[in-house]
């Protein structure tokens, strides 16, 4: 401030007291006996603010209002479009968090330098699952990715740190690394690894699991004690590097606080053996606390790509993106951001992937696209073609969470949205006020109703526009589809005893319940929580050894259910592969033979295990046996025919069969009733 504004600001204020005081003095005199001009201290700069706003979606793109957004310590609450803005005052960055029932919470920091809309995705519990003893070891499995969660007993304590007991909830959410699911990472990805530095990440497997009491404490691992988790795999390879049994992942838990993932170097992911898995393989971990755990790689790569969203007559516009990027091997990770007017360039990229695109500004504008890495992408920004607030209703008119898919007849959309409903829009270029939306729609989980477990299905029609309710028609759940498998993932005979916590708090079982492949067992609809425990019945073949197998764990009541025996006793050596081979009899002269094998029995059926053709006399062919094999009641048919028409075959016992047995087979010209078979 001058000296001028300063005396100024003097004068005015003297002058004023001295109105309000009923005399008048001149300001500004150069009487030498009047009082110097009281000081006044520079008023403070006004805070320089900036404006973010944020859009609040489901995993899939739904908006989702009600959404409690804080932005440090500011709070707001999205609207019916899914939008919630701040003006805080500028700073470097700022941690946001996302909250809203049914959902896992999502944090993230942004740039203070932003000044614009940003998507923030979240994703929905998958599985909760009531427990009257928490305070009891048990394994519990989610419906989703067999996914499962193991702790032992008096295995929590309260916030206070006292040990927990009696009735909890446990919220399993195993994330679909393959899926869109990933465009709800928190944090976007965002870590600090062991040394400190920050890194972006690729998930091998991702999982949250919450623990909460009667009371709605947050109950955490007790000190000194690990609780298992463990989830499959569905993809081999992750960032283009295979994956293995044995291969080790690096562990990361996301830190709220901070808004980041962490690693924690002091735990170990480990690749294993899965029997639900695509790959046959799963992610495992022994974990200190609950939160959500990443096994995650660093994702360090050279690529970059130019990005920019314009209008459709070429002007440039800022936008909030999200991007979907699938590399060569099929693993996919996302970015989610915000680009300036005229684009930006996102580095740390792959130099190969296809990338889904979709970017909205923040007047509700919308653009898709799907490229490669090999150009520049410009996403075109228009208005959707439709918008609808969608919401699926009980029959006793009660919201509930839903998946529901829309379809003009030419286009198709699937979208997760919530009990208290989404608004939905696309980009479809054919649709005008006359076109017809179909709505299909359903719980993708069982939830309770009227103290049932029943799954619920509808359907809807409507314009472009307006609100969508799908009424939806609920259907009990009365039997579960179970089957026993082998740690190979190999169907495996066994005997089921089940037992059923019911909403009234009656308990139902079932024992002795013989299942050959598969069996529809009737259980009671208001069941909540069903523990089952299984054994094979007899040894079966794996990795070499004959082993009686049995396996335990506990779930919700559920459509289907795949019991995995992976407690094993070793009964003796099994077969893993013979050889065969055919030679000629005094009455043939083939120069070479067909070999064709098959495996009979009451529960293979007959079942053809190899063909070999034109195998030259005197060499052998390798049979390699399956997994779950039975020792008894399961034999090998070979069966051989010579290029002279010459035959033979064998029938052993698979039980009785050594591991790389040579199996040598004499032609001869006399079939099994006394034909001739050979040229005279």
């Amino acid at each position: 401030m001058t000296t001028l504004q300063s005396k100024t600001q003097s004068c005015l204020k003297a002058c004023s007291v001295a109105l309000l005081a009923g005399s008048l003095f001149a300001c500004g005199g150069s009487n030498n006996n009047s009082a110097p001009d009281p000081v006044v201290p520079d008023p403070e700069p006004t805070p320089e603010t900036i404006d973010l706003s944020f859009m609040i979606q489901t995993h899939t793109g739904a908006r989702l209002s009600d959404v409690t957004v804080t932005l440090d310590e500011q709070s707001a609450q999205s609207d019916v479009s899914g939008r919630v803005e701040f003006s805080p005052e500028s700073q470097t960055s700022y941690r946001v968090r996302a909250e809203a029932d049914g959902f896992v919470p999502q944090v993230l920091r942004v740039s203070g330098e932003q000044d614009g809309i940003m998507p923030i995705r979240m994703v929905p519990v998958k599985q909760t699952l009531p427990v009257d003893d928490i305070e009891a070891a048990r394994t519990l499995s989610a419906v989703d990715l067999g996914a499962r969660v193991t702790f032992p007993a008096n295995a929590f304590v309260t916030p206070d740190g006292e040990p927990a007991s009696g009735e909890a909830t446990v919220q399993i959410t195993p994330w679909d690394i393959t899926s869109d699911e990933l465009n709800a990472m928190p944090a976007n990805g965002q870590a600090t690894d062991a040394g400190g530095e920050s890194v972006e990440l690729i998930s091998a497997g991702m999982i949250t699991v919450d623990v909460h009491n009667a009371e709605g404490d947050y109950l955490q691992i007790a000190p000194n004690t690990t609780a298992e988790i463990q989830m499959d795999l569905p993809v081999a390879s992750i960032n283009n590097e295979p994956l293995s049994i044995g291969s080790t992942i690096p562990m990361w838990h996301f830190d709220e606080d901070q808004g980041l993932w962490i690693e924690d170097d002091s735990i170990i992911g480990t690749v294993v053996a899965s029997a639900t898995s695509p790959v046959g393989l799963a992610v495992y971990a022994e974990v200190s606390h609950f939160s959500t755990w990443n096994w995650d790689f660093k994702f360090e790569n050279g690529g970059s790509i130019n990005v920019e969203c314009r209008l459709s007559d070429s002007t440039a516009i800022p936008c909030g993106i999200n991007a979907g990027v699938t590399l060569d091997d099929g693993s996919v990770f996302t970015r989610n951001g915000y680009l300036p007017e005229g684009g930006s360039t996102i580095i740390n990229m792959p130099n190969s992937a296809t990338i889904d695109w979709y970017a909205t500004s923040d007047t509700g504008l919308i653009g898709e696209k799907t490229t490669d890495m090999s150009a520049d992408v410009i996403i075109e920004l228009e208005d959707p073609s439709s918008e609808n607030v969608v919401r699926c209703e009980l029959p006793d008119g009660t919201g509930v969470g839903c998946s529901v898919t829309l379809t003009d007849g030419t286009e198709t959309l699937t979208q997760s949205v919530p009990a208290g409903g989404a608004t939905i829009v696309t980009g479809w270029d054919n649709l005008d006020e006359n076109s017809e939306l179909t709505w299909t729609a359903e719980t993708p989980f069982p939830i309770s109703v009227g103290g049932q477990q029943v799954i619920a299905e509808g359907t809807a029609t409507s314009g472009i526009n307006g609100d969508v309710d799908v009424a939806l028609a609920i259907t009990p759940i009365d039997e579960v589809e179970v089957q026993c498998l082998g740690e190979s993932g190999v169907s495996i005979p066994c005997t089921v005893d089940i037992t059923a916590t019911l909403s009234d708090g009656t308990v139902f079982t079932d024992t002795d319940i013989l299942i050959q492949d598969s069996l529809a067992v009737a259980v009671p609809a208001e069941a909540t929580l069903l523990q089952w425990t299984a054994e094979s019945n007899g040894a079966f073949s794996q990795n070499g050894q004959f082993v009686t197998m049995a396996g335990s764990m506990e779930t919700s009541l559920v459509s289907s259910v795949a019991l995995v025996l992976d407690e094993t006793v070793v009964q003796g050596p099994a077969a893993q592969s013979i050889e065969i081979s055919c030679i000629n009899g005094p009455e043939t002269s083939a120069t070479s033979c067909d070999i064709d094998a098959f495996l009979e029995g009451n529960r293979a059926g007959y079942v053809e295990l190899g063909e070999y053709e034109a195998v030259a006399l005197g060499d052998s062919v390798t049979l390699e046996f399956p997994e779950g094999l039975a020792d008894e009641n399961e034999w090998v048919q070979v069966m051989v025919t010579g290029d002279d028409g010459s035959t033979a075959y064998t029938f052993s016992q698979y039980g009785s069969l050594t591991d790389g047995e040579m199996i040598e087979l004499e032609l001869q010209c006399s079939d099994a009733v006394g034909g001739v078979n050979c040229p005279q």
